[in-house]
């Protein structure tokens, strides 16, 4: 008898290796490594907010960011869709993601009970494929986490308010059935493709609106001033399930633009890492 495709899918060739961050095993080590100092005290956060460019231009504020958290056994990641999925919403309910790092499984349990909660949650492993918004936060996840790491990883190509809300009820009430901590983790740029100055401007608009633990606030603030922001939902619903928690407070660990890194100064993108805690 076959075994069931939730249960064996395995995205088997990291499709941005090579371009995001580097294909071979030794070479991604060293790298993520080069980029995760240590850290005397990481804290027990509930949640954080983390960018999703190559290690070129965002993976200062990714290893500070890691660096700063300590990663649990179970994480949830959220992520907007750059491949032109046509779900809405989708999960990844089994197997495994692969990284030259290893493999990274689906933590069944937990996408089970998210699924149950969210009639709009649909297992599709597919639409993970070429998706660089989960993709290029887990080597970092594996460098840091435990050995037995699982992840659970959600992608939205939504602009459904309500939608976002009742996701994040449904990760609060999953989360506090869990006997352990779950890391919530949402995968974000701030602005995009405009001149430096201006992109420091929204970034930080959008970092006030991140502080108010709000959801609402942040969309508003993304709609009201036109804000290009590559995951503001992801970001929004993880917001608000990080409150649900009993968030009380955001901290920005590192914040720069792709053009600080060696980008185009004229056409930048703002990363910053924030811990909600």
């Amino acid at each position: 008898m076959s075994t069931p495709l939730v249960n064996s899918y395995v995205i088997r060739r990291p499709s941005v290796a090579g371009y995001f961050y580097p294909s071979d095993r030794t070479s991604l080590e060293q790298a993520v490594a080069s980029l995760t100092p240590h850290t005397a005290d990481p804290a027990q956060a509930l949640a954080a907010i983390v960018p999703h460019g190559s290690l070129r231009h965002a993976g200062a504020v990714l290893g500070a960011t890691f660096s700063r958290l300590q990663i649990p056994r179970r994480c949830v990641l959220l992520g907007p869709s750059h491949t032109g999925s046509w779900m809405p919403w989708s999960l990844m309910a089994g197997g495994a993601y692969r990284t030259p790092l290893g493999e990274v499984p689906i933590d069944e349990s937990c996408a089970e009970a998210l699924m149950n909660r969210c009639a709009f949650l649909e297992h599709d492993a597919w639409s993970q494929r070429g998706e660089h918004a989960i993709e290029v936060v887990l080597p970092f996840l594996q460098r840091l986490g435990p050995a037995d790491l699982t992840i659970v990883p959600i992608i939205t190509g939504s602009d459904d308010e309500e939608a976002f809300s009742h996701l994040a009820m449904a990760l609060a009430q999953v989360i506090r059935m869990q006997e352990e901590p779950v890391l919530l983790i949402a995968s974000s740029d701030l602005s995009h493709y405009v001149p430096q100055l201006e992109a420091t401007a929204h970034d930080q608009h959008l970092l006030d609106a991140i502080a108010t633990l709000q959801g609402a606030a942040l969309i508003e603030r993304v709609r009201r001033d036109s804000i290009l922001m590559c995951g503001y939902g992801a970001v929004a619903t993880v917001l608000d399930a990080a409150r649900h928690l009993g968030a009380t407070r955001t901290e920005v660990v590192a914040h720069q633009s792709s053009a600080e890194a060696g980008g185009d100064p004229h056409s930048a993108i703002g990363y910053a890492g924030v811990v909600i805690l």
